[in-house]
């Protein structure tokens, strides 16, 4: 249970915007997702304000994101199976947002055990499955509020002040712009965002798995469908060394009620 519970937690707190990250229903393999980077100079690049302006027209326009203030999004989530747990695929996974900044997500593997965690807009928290409900801190906490900002395809350049557009290269059987982000501890992300849709079609983040070391895991998003005048992604799919996961959403719902109180750490 352990070890599939970290793999769990690795994969999901670890994430890129947190809504909008996709480009349709494209078929994007492990080997396809790399690509070669074309050189600066062979190509005519956008500025990095036009890459990200033309990004949120993209998925709806600022006027359709401002309008959404709730968001609920239920699905699956595969993960890879361990030598300890044997078979954790599939569970299930629940995302609760709240404007500005609040958000809960809980996930649920048969056999192996539930990650819950929070974020209220002030403070963070978890669920131990031995222990009860914790406070979170330092990266887990960290990684649980920037995935709590609502607003975040909008207010990309604010959040990483330093941008720049690298180049252009292939991302599955598309071309996409890459903009790389440099982050507070020097290591820097990259979005892929697609050259024809405007949308992001990737991510690479730089992550540090417990017996692996510094390594990256690459985001890529799928099967976008429009909800409320919003485009959203429907399969999100993550790439790492320590194991592939795939979430698939099956509904969500913009502006529906939430209470705050869904947002609190339980009590003990």
């Amino acid at each position: 249970m352990r070890r599939a519970l970290s793999i769990l937690v690795l994969l999901l707190i670890a994430e890129a915007p947190s809504v909008v990250r996709g480009a349709g229903s494209e078929d994007v393999s492990r080997a396809g997702a790399v690509g070669q980077q074309a050189p600066a100079a062979s190509v005519s690049l956008p500025s990095v304000d036009q890459v990200l302006d033309r990004y949120v027209q993209a998925i709806g326009g600022k006027d359709a994101l401002d309008k959404v203030t709730t968001r609920v999004m239920k699905g699956s989530i595969e993960l890879p199976a361990t030598g300890d747990a044997g078979s954790i695929v599939p569970g299930t996974i629940e995302i609760y947002m709240k404007a500005p900044n609040k958000r809960m997500l809980t996930v649920n593997i048969p056999g192996s055990g539930t990650d819950r965690r929070g974020y209220n807009g002030k403070a963070g928290w978890y669920v131990d499955p031995d222990e009860g409900p914790k406070d979170l801190s330092g990266a887990d906490l960290d990684a649980l509020k920037g995935e709590a900002e609502f607003y975040r395809e909008t207010k990309l350049k604010e959040l990483h002040p330093k941008m720049a557009v690298e180049g252009r290269t292939r991302v599955g059987s598309g071309e996409a712009y890459v903009v790389s982000a440099t982050l507070a501890d020097g290591n820097s992300e990259k979005f892929y965002f697609d050259a024809q849709s405007g949308l992001l079609v990737r991510d690479d983040l730089p992550v540090e798995i417990p017996d692996e070391g510094k390594t990256t895991q690459q985001s890529i998003f799928e099967d976008y469908k429009d909800v409320d005048g919003v485009k959203l992604p429907f399969t999100i799919r993550r790439l790492r060394p320590d194991g592939d996961s795939i979430i698939k959403l099956s509904e969500i719902k913009n502006n529906v009620l939430v209470d705050d109180n869904k947002f609190e750490k339980p009590p003990k």
